[in-house]
């Protein structure tokens, strides 16, 4: 690996890792995980599957939160501290960045996805009174989300400003997680027109459901080996994509 990439990488996860917005996302994530014991005894018998899904959509939606909270803003903060110059320079290619970004991106967001799960799986083994390692299925494949997650927030900080990368990315996933039931609804009751367009987007864009196995995992459905590596396969390739893009738009941004 480049020593220009991981350079741009460790600055990423220490500025990360400082950020008051990594401690108040991980100590919520925290409230959020014990909070089911609270709502698991209102639950008629459910604490276990409560505690569960809570504990997952916690891990999930927060660290997703971090990663576009801070992905969207990594140029536009370069910009304002003038380093794009350097970054932009022929001894620091554009790739360099966007790839060790990345890295340190998905160090602290991996580093939020493993103290979450290991409280998850402290809660509900003293909840369910037994250890159950297939929670670990749905976090990896959330993994597999977030890796295509950051790597479009970076794809976003190259096109726009922090709050429109932000809206724009949170848009992309609801689509991602919704494309599958727009499309049937605009099937029986859209236009035209808005069947196109939602045509468009289901193929697209990346399903972002191939990814969610939390309903899964809570009822005891197994998930096939051969599914895992599927889904991986499939965020990887959307994530090398958006990454390549990213590069693209960089090299031919003008910094004045």
């Amino acid at each position: 690996m480049s020593t220009k990439v991981m350079a741009f990488a460790k600055n990423t996860y220490k500025e990360g890792v400082r950020d008051r917005l990594f401690l108040m996302v991980g100590v919520f994530g925290l409230v959020a995980v014990i909070s089911s014991f609270i709502v698991g005894p209102l639950s008629l018998g459910e604490q276990i599957r409560i505690t569960q899904d809570i504990g997952l959509a916690a891990i999930s939606i927060l660290c997703f939160a971090v990663a576009v909270l801070v992905g969207t803003g990594i140029v536009y903060r370069e910009v304002e501290r003038r380093t794009i110059y350097t970054i932009v320079a022929k001894p620091v290619r554009g790739w360099h960045f966007i790839l060790g970004k990345f890295l340190g991106l998905n160090a602290i967001v991996g580093l939020l996805v493993i103290l979450m799960a290991a409280l998850l799986l402290a809660v509900n083994t003293i909840v369910s009174k037994s250890f159950e390692p297939r929670l670990l299925v749905a976090v990896l494949l959330t993994w597999f989300e977030l890796l295509l997650l950051t790597s479009l927030s970076i794809l976003m900080s190259t096109i726009c400003s922090p709050i429109l990368g932000a809206i724009l990315t949170f848009l992309f996933y609801f689509i991602g997680h919704t494309s599958a039931d727009l499309k049937e609804l605009a099937a029986r009751f859209g236009s035209p027109m808005i069947k196109a367009v939602t045509a468009v987007l289901y193929y697209a864009l990346p399903n972002l459901e191939y990814l969610n196995v939390r309903a899964k995992i809570i009822h005891d459905v197994d998930v096939e080996p051969s599914y895992i590596a599927f889904a991986g396969a499939y965020a990887l390739l959307y994530t090398i994509a958006f990454l390549i893009l990213a590069v693209i738009f960089l090299n031919r941004k003008e910094y004045k």
